[in-house]
């Protein structure tokens, strides 16, 4: 089959031919029906520092994905061949603490697709079944293989219990819109969104942010006073800092973007003395937050389709990671197709 891989640990990555991967007795083959690029996809293809300190090429590259099964390994059951799924890229390894603890999401081992084991931009490809969520039938390839990411924010947005609270989503990249998306389907009261780039906040707006704010100003925090809950989704110190002061005395905050160094804290004034919470967020609960991803999907709630907003032939790969690392691929997803 081909497939896009790292050969060697420099940037760039190549289409080549591999050996079809093989569908073990708890696995799923899979025919890759669309893949979707992450930051993650990003940081390996341009071989930054987090990326040569995880990962050991040669690898197939990708995470996100929506296929079809093809084979059923013999020890599994409730899937046949041609069920659409989605796949859960954490690969728990279901007897640590935290597996056996419903926190397989967080495994003591885990491993995640494209990044410790071959990934999804590939015409084929080989997970464990308990990995694999059916889709609803009629579910569009495109929207299938974002439900990765957009989990994520369901995620998010589930931990800080949305439902009728005033939140703020700090960074508008594709994982912050899809938290404007999931508050406001999850019955948020109002959505801020804050960003510095005036396109980012333009598709906020239009995805139903209630207000939207530059995150350049000096006076955020006062602007945005007394929110319930604030969404870091950018990893940017000054944004962490500014999320912080932005919640009410008693707010949470969703700590989801990963800073590249580490973050000073006004400990004492910003999260004790008013009562502060820091919750850390990564990934989908296995598999509540899919099962209420599914349910705002079937009920009309949440649609994800507008943050697509690049498509391209997995052939065409060069031009995909040519304009998101140039800074010319807008705002949303990029999905490929092999």
């Amino acid at each position: 089959m081909r497939a896009l891989m790292k050969p060697a640990p420099v940037p760039g990555a190549v289409i080549v031919d591999v050996e079809m991967p093989r569908c073990g007795p708890s696995d799923l083959l899979l025919r890759v029906r669309a893949t979707s690029i992450c930051g993650t996809d990003v940081h390996i293809w341009s071989w930054n520092d987090w990326a040569r300190t995880t990962v050991r090429p040669p690898l197939v590259l990708g995470h996100e994905v929506a296929g079809e099964v093809v084979e059923v390994g013999r020890d599994v059951t409730g899937f046949r061949v041609g069920d659409p799924v989605s796949v859960e890229s954490h690969l728990p390894c279901g007897e640590c603490v935290q597996c056996r603890g419903d926190r397989m999401h967080i495994c003591d081992r885990l491993q995640i697709l494209g990044v410790h084991r071959q990934g999804t931009f590939a015409e084929y490809l080989s997970v464990p079944a308990i990995c694999a969520w059916k889709n609803a039938p009629g579910t569009p390839a495109e929207v299938a293989s974002i439900l990765e990411p957009l989990g994520n924010a369901v995620h998010a947005a589930s931990e800080a219990e949305v439902r009728d609270k005033k939140v703020v989503v700090f960074g508008c990249g594709p994982t912050g819109l899809f938290s404007v998306l999931a508050a406001k389907a999850m019955g948020a009261a109002s959505v801020f969104a804050v960003d510095v780039n005036r396109d980012r906040l333009a598709m906020a707006k239009g995805l139903g942010a209630d207000e939207i704010f530059d995150g350049a100003l000096p006076d955020l925090p006062t602007l945005i006073a007394g929110v319930d809950a604030a969404f870091e989704m950018s990893g940017n110190a000054a944004a962490i800092t500014s999320a912080l002061r932005s919640l009410r005395k008693g707010g949470t905050l969703i700590a989801f973007g990963l800073p590249k160094l580490p973050v000073l804290v006004d400990w004492s004034n910003d999260l004790i003395l008013p009562g502060r919470r820091i919750l850390g967020v990564v990934g989908r609960h296995m598999f509540r937050t899919w099962g209420t991803m599914q349910r705002l999907l079937d009920e009309g709630k949440l649609d994800p389709r507008p943050v697509i907003t690049h498509r391209y032939r997995l052939s065409e790969f060069g031009a995909a990671f040519d304009a998101l690392t140039s800074g010319t691929a807008g705002v949303g997803k990029a999905v490929m197709i092999p």
